[in-house]
C-alpha cells in the first residue's frame, strides 16, 4: 500500500525544525558553557532553579495551547480555516488570561516564592523577569502551534534561532556595558529572547491569517461557545497532567541543593552540583531531542488529521516506524553518553561533575525520547485524558 501523500510534509517539517533545533541546541550549548565560566556553577544553579517556576506556569498556560491549537488547526484549517482561526484566537484568550494571572502571583508573592518554594531568598529578584516572559512565552506557544497544525515550520523555526541569538547578544551587549555582570542580567536575557519570538511570530501570524481571510470560502456560522467548550474540554487534562508533573520535577529540582545542605554540604557547593547537573550534564542528554521534540510536533497534527479521516492504518504503520525509530536513536546516544560522558564533560566543563553525572544519566535517553514521540501520538488521537492518567 503506498504511503499517504501528507507523510512528505511531515518528513520536510521535520527537517526544518531539526535543523533549527540542532544550531539553537548548538548555540545553546555555546551559551551554557560560556554562561558556566562566566558566573560559574554556583549562580548558573540559582539560575537553573527559577526554572521551576516558570516550567509550572508555562504548564498552565503555555504548551497545553500549543498542543490544542495545533491539534484543532490541522483537523479545519484545509476545510475551514476561518473556524482554525477561531480555535486560535480563543484559545489565546484563554493562554494570556491565565499567563497574566501567573506573572501577577509572581510578582506580588515572590519573596514567599523564593522562601517557602525554591527555598532560597537569592532567587527573588529572578521571578519579575520571569514573571514577565509568561505572557510572551504564552503568545509565542499558541501562535507556534497554529503553524505547526498547518506543518508550516519556517517560521517557528526561524523564531527559535532568533530568540537564541537575541538571548545571546544581548548577553554580548551587557558585557561590554558598566553594570556589573550576574545571574540577573542573564534572566534579563532570557525575557528578551521571549519578547523578540513572540514577536516573529505574532507579526508573521498576523499577516499571514489576513492573506488567508481574502481567499476564504462562505462556511456556516461559527458558534464561539461551541468552540470554547472543545477547547476547554481537551485544554483541561494536559493542564492537569503539565501541572502535576511540573509541581513534581519542580520540587525534586529544588529539593536537591536543600538535601545537599541538609547531608553537610555548604549552600555554595550544593548550588555548583545542581548548576553541575541540571545546566551542564542535562544539556548534553537532551540534545537529541532536537530530532525527537521536532518530529513529535510535526506527528501531532498528522496522526490527528489522520484521525479524523478514520486512517487508522496510517496511524498504526506511523507509530510503529517513529517508535522504532526513536527507540534506536535513543539506544546508540545512551551507548554514546555511557561511553564519552566523562572525556566529554571534562572537555566543555573542565573541573566539574558534569561528566559523572552525563555517565549517570546517560541509560535515560530510549525513555526520554519515546516519552515525546508517544505522547504527541496520544494528544493527536485526542487521548489527553489517557496521558493525565
Amino acid at each position: 500500500m503506498p504511503m499517504p501523500r501528507k507523510l512528505p510534509s511531515v518528513i520536510t517539517g521535520t527537517l526544518y525544525l531539526s535543523a533549527a533545533g540542532v544550531i539553537t541546541r548548538f548555540m545553546g550549548f555555546l551559551y551554557k558553557i560560556w554562561l558556566g565560566n562566566l558566573i560559574g556553577p554556583e549562580e548558573l544553579g540559582i539560575y537553573q532553579l527559577v526554572f521551576p517556576a516558570f516550567a509550572i506556569c508555562l504548564s498552565i498556560c503555555g504548551a497545553p495551547f500549543q498542543t490544542a491549537v495545533s491539534k484543532f488547526t490541522a483537523e479545519y484549517q484545509e476545510h475551514h480555516p476561518k473556524k482554525a482561526g477561531c480555535y486560535l484566537k480563543l484559545s489565546l484568550f484563554l493562554s494570556l488570561t491565565l499567563a497574566f494571572l501567573c506573572a501577577g502571583f509572581l510578582m506580588l508573592f515572590r519573596e514567599q516564592v523564593a522562601a517557602y518554594f525554591l527555598l532560597n531568598n537569592r532567587c527573588t529578584r529572578l521571578l519579575p523577569y520571569i514573571a514577565f516572559s509568561i505572557p510572551l512565552s504564552a503568545v509565542h506557544n499558541c501562535v507556534t502551534g497554529w503553524y505547526y497544525g498547518q506543518k508550516k515550520t519556517v517560521i517557528p523555526a526561524a523564531a527559535n534561532l532568533i530568540e537564541q541569538g537575541t538571548r545571546i547578544l544581548f548577553v554580548f551587549f551587557l558585557l561590554h556595558t558598566s553594570l556589573e555582570f550576574t545571574v540577573t542580567q542573564v534572566v534579563w536575557a532570557l525575557a528578551v529572547g521571549e519578547l523578540t519570538s513572540a514577536l516573529v511570530t505574532s507579526v508573521s501570524c498576523f499577516f499571514c491569517s489576513h492573506k488567508q481571510k481574502s481567499v476564504n470560502s462562505h462556511h456556516a456560522p461559527i458558534s464561539q461557545r461551541k468552540i470554547l467548550l472543545e477547547i476547554l474540554f481537551l485544554i483541561w487534562p494536559l493542564i492537569a497532567n503539565r501541572l502535576v508533573m511540573s509541581v513534581l520535577q519542580s520540587v525534586e529540582s529544588i529539593m536537591i541543593p536543600s538535601r545537599l545542605i541538609l547531608y553537610g554540604y555548604s549552600e555554595s557547593t550544593a548550588l555548583s552540583m545542581y548548576g553541575a547537573l541540571t545546566g551542564m550534564a542535562l544539556s548534553f542528554i537532551m540534545f537529541p531531542t532536537a530530532f525527537t521534540g521536532s518530529f513529535s510536533l510535526m506527528l501531532l497534527p498528522d496522526i490527528a488529521r489522520a484521525c479524523a479521516e478514520n486512517r487508522t492504518s496510517y496511524i498504526q504503520k506511523a507509530s510503529r516506524l517513529s517508535l522504532g525509530t526513536t527507540f534506536l536513536m535513543g539506544c546508540i546516544f545512551s551507548t554514546i553518553f555511557f561511553l564519552l560522558g566523562e572525556p566529554l564533560g571534562e572537555l566543555c566543563f573542565p573541573g566539574t561533575l558534569a561528566g559523572t553525572y552525563i555517565r549517570s544519566l546517560s541509560w535515560l535517553c530510549p525513555f526520554l525520547y519515546l516519552n515525546n514521540v508517544l505522547t504527541s501520538i496520544l494528544h493527536g488521537m485526542g487521548m489527553t485524558a489517557l496521558t493525565f492518567k
